[in-house]
């Protein structure tokens, strides 16, 4: 823009009728009036508030330096930004700035020379207007940094999802160790037992009173008669959800289920390390299931988990019917419904997820600079040999 440019926030005001309807002529004033309306909008929505003057005549070449005195500024702390000469020969003209130092702005690949900058005009410091194409973000490139006021936070705002585990016993009393699928991330579990009477346990230390050498969230799980389920479920802060994923521990000699794992993310995110779920996986005694519903499939169960007000579960009948989830009585297990509702079609391998998952967030996010946007870390989860993806199949009685 080769125009004077940003007016003082002063100028900011609406064009009155006078200068704009049809009977008054072009002219300076209403121009004017309109450029400095413009300008002083671009001030109040993107100056990031930092001026200076040039301190001597910038190199005649391409490094883009202009130096400056005054006020110091952090190094790269306005890299991306747009700066923008105020005064002077250059007045209106943009620059991409690549790089800050205390006193020095560079701008590469442009001759600030050139174009007119001498010592003593005066400059501003504009989020990205330049080259900004994508929408502003608030990462403090391209507008300003987005932050949370204290106590603005609800319940209802934090990302969050639930996973869970349970354990069928197998007669005699045994413990069986789990992962929980929060990991680090993840607020303490909640247990329940399959039916009243049942004696079961849950303990945050292994069964054989083992510790790991590396952080993760494990529950040894107990239950004492054949048939008889322990359930964990555990709230986690979430931050992907990119597949669904259901473990099955398979007993080889018998085929019974030993314990199934459910969550929205694989078991390795927060959980360094981990594979699968299960710390008692032992390859001669046992083997593991994987399945991946679909996103419908996975809605469906989510609905039959909630009581209906009038008895039953809170099915997309029921809400589109206008009936609401009864909060006075408890709800089932993701697990249960997923028994209830499906089963494995043994003969029918599935194609293992071949696409990134979230299973961490950077450790490092803490030494990003402030305001900087986090981004989860992604993976493509590698299938272990002794893992066999299943397709399933909805049963013909949860069909009625």
């Amino acid at each position: 823009m080769a125009a004077a440019i940003f007016e003082a926030l002063s100028t900011l005001r609406f064009a009155i009728e006078t200068e704009t309807d049809a009977d008054s002529p072009d002219n300076e004033t209403t121009y004017k009036a309109i450029r400095g309306a413009i300008e002083a909008l671009f001030k109040l929505c993107f100056s990031d508030g930092f001026t200076g003057t040039a301190s001597a005549n910038p190199p005649n070449d391409t490094t883009g330096v202009l130096t400056h005195a005054g006020a110091a500024q952090g190094v790269d702390e306005h890299n991306g930004r747009t700066l923008v000469i105020t005064s002077g020969l250059a007045r209106g003209n943009f620059y991409t700035i690549d790089d800050t130092a205390a006193q020095t702005i560079t701008c590469t690949g442009d001759n600030l020379y050139s174009d007119g900058v001498r010592s003593g005009d005066y400059f501003e410091i504009f989020y990205d207007i330049k080259t900004n194409a994508d929408g502003h973000d608030h990462d403090g490139v391209n507008a300003k940094g987005a932050y949370v006021a204290d106590a603005a936070i609800g319940q209802a705002k934090l990302k969050t999802t639930t996973g869970s585990v349970d354990y069928e016993g197998l007669g005699g009393g045994a413990w069986n160790l789990e992962t929980l699928p929060g990991g680090e991330y993840g607020f303490y579990p909640q247990v329940k037992g399959s039916g009243a009477g049942i004696a079961f346990g849950a303990m945050i230390l292994n069964e054989d009173l083992t510790i790991t050498t590396g952080y993760i969230t494990n529950i040894s799980l107990y239950a004492t008669g054949v048939g008889q389920i322990v359930y964990a479920q555990q709230r986690y802060v979430q931050a992907s959800g990119e597949v669904h994923w259901i473990f099955i521990l398979i007993n080889k000699s018998t085929g019974k289920v030993i314990s199934m794992w459910q969550a929205p993310d694989h078991p390795c995110f927060g959980n360094r390390g981990i594979v699968h779920p299960f710390g008692s996986f032992d390859p001669v005694k046992h083997e593991i299931i994987v399945v991946n519903p679909t996103l419908d499939e996975v809605e469906k169960i989510r609905a039959r988990t909630l009581p209906a007000e009038g008895g039953g579960w809170l099915t997309r009948e029921k809400i589109a019917a206008g009936i609401e989830e009864d909060y006075f009585a408890p709800a089932r297990d993701f697990i249960e419904v997923f028994e209830e509702m499906y089963e494995i079609e043994e003969s029918k391998e599935a194609a293992w997820p071949n696409i990134p998952v979230t299973i961490a967030l950077p450790n490092n996010w803490n030494l990003l600079p402030l305001g900087s946007k986090i981004q989860p870390v992604r993976r493509v989860i590698k299938r272990p040999d002794y893992i066999t993806p299943l397709k399933i199949k909805e049963k013909r009685a949860a069909k009625i």
